[in-house]
């Protein structure tokens, strides 16, 4: 019984504390109680943020005790310092424009929540012609730095985040290397974007897959973690197909490799004849 409503409090009080942020965007000069805690009844200027640095950074214990004196004794931090910065009066939608496009080109079916853009020192405006530049694997992940290239190339650097869900297929059971994926092994689930180490998988049927390593249950499926299904195996007979004008050819051959959907392998015709065809299905392949 001890047991159960220690277990009890433990639950209800993680779930009463709420972590501080690392970093509080502000609108002013100065940081107020409102921008930390949302429903203030009675709202106080707690510091003031410096005018040529434009960001306030004060110890985590500190802020927690400031907090706890007005009667917020919820809050926790994971973090040694709590930065607050000013932001900068600019309009970022032209940035963020980009950086949706750029994640739209790789999740056909993302959905965005909300897109972020911070610059990485303060502005007063943005320069009238610029280009944005993303880092090559941006899509990764949710967060990350950009920076926009001016006409006189000069860089500008500023902070994204992006909120979004989407669909990826996860393994609903452990997988071994080698295993064929399917609908008895895998689903299409729906996620929010955090980061992966390579490009999800996102679409069923996944039939022409099969697992490049052991992948763990409710694991995400990536690229690194898959290869073509070998559709092909080496000693077995293939249908050999070939196009000699408008006539079509066909003949069965015998495969001396292994293959995957778009290898080109070596069969040998009944005349012993080795010949290179590319792999176009299960036990299948065609002369191009």
């Amino acid at each position: 019984m001890k047991h159960l409503l220690l277990l009890l409090f433990i639950t209800t009080y993680s779930f009463a504390t709420m972590q501080l942020q690392s970093n509080y965007f502000i609108s002013h000069n100065y940081v107020a109680l409102s921008d930390i805690v949302t429903d203030v009844q009675n709202d106080v200027k707690l510091f003031t943020i410096d005018a040529t640095r434009h960001t306030k950074r004060i110890k985590s214990k500190t802020l927690l005790a400031i907090l706890n004196s007005h009667g917020y004794k919820e809050y926790s931090s994971k973090h040694s310092y709590i930065q607050f910065t000013q932001k900068s009066p600019i309009n970022t939608s032209k940035i963020a424009l980009s950086v949706k496009k750029n994640f739209m080109s790789h999740y056909k079916e993302i959905k965005f929540i909300a897109i972020t853009i911070h610059p990485r020192t303060y502005l007063l405006e943005l320069p009238k012609y610029y280009e944005v530049q993303l880092p090559k694997n941006a899509y990764l992940k949710n967060r990350g730095v950009l920076f926009i290239k001016t006409e006189d190339n000069k860089k500008i650097f500023f902070n994204f985040a992006v909120k979004a869900t989407l669909p990826v297929i996860v393994a609903t059971k452990q997988l071994k290397r080698g295993d064929e994926l399917s609908r008895l092994n895998c689903k299409k689930k729906s996620i929010m974007l955090d980061k992966f180490h390579s490009m999800p998988l996102q679409k069923m049927p996944i039939q022409k897959y099969e697992a490049r390593h052991r992948i763990k249950k409710e694991t995400v499926l990536t690229l690194y973690d898959v290869l073509g299904l070998e559709l092909v195996k080496r000693g077995e007979y293939v249908n050999v197909s070939t196009q000699d004008g408008r006539i079509s050819i066909s003949f069965a051959a015998k495969a001396n490799q292994n293959g995957r959907l778009g290898d080109t392998i070596q069969v040998i015709n009944m005349h012993k004849k080795r010949i290179k065809a590319v792999v176009i299905g299960k036990n299948r392949a065609e002369i191009q």
